[in-house]
């Protein structure tokens, strides 16, 4: 291992242990300052000592943003960077329980959660399909009116 490429994956390490991120990322971030083949052999050795793995990355992307439903979570993982497959796979776990329950927890700390209206509004925005809004507003009205 050349002293470039043992450059390419300590700094690569480096930027991990600062935080979490998919490979196209870490390429991205790679490509600026070392070439090609650099990049690629140190991308490679990351995954087969486990600290690059895309799937896993995104698993826990989902799980620390409770707060947002599955078509915000699905543009955010695209964003960074996350492939199409990956995404559709850790997305299709996350089903409509998990969507509902993260919906109430959102909604239950909304100031205007009683106004139907805002209430769906606000919950389709944070990415949650309509159906799951309306239900969430349903369940909410019902705790707080008895």
């Amino acid at each position: 291992m050349g002293m470039e490429k043992a450059e390419a994956l300590a700094y690569a390490l480096r930027l991990l242990s600062q935080r979490a991120m998919s490979r196209a990322r870490l390429r991205e971030k790679l490509l600026g300052r070392f070439s090609e083949g650099e990049v690629e052999e140190a991308l490679a050795r990351l995954e087969e000592l486990g600290y690059l793995d895309d799937r896993a990355f995104a698993e826990t992307f989902v799980a620390t943003r409770r707060k947002y439903g599955p078509r915000k979570l699905r543009f955010l993982l695209k964003a960074q960077g996350v492939p199409e497959e990956v995404v559709e796979e850790v997305l299709a776990a996350y089903g409509e329980e998990e969507s509902l329950e993260a919906a109430l927890k959102v909604l239950r700390r909304y100031p205007r959660r009683l106004d139907k209206a805002k209430a769906v509004r606000f919950l389709q925005g944070r990415g949650f399909p309509l159906s799951v809004a309306l239900e969430a507003y349903r369940l909410v009205k019902e705790e707080e009116s008895g």
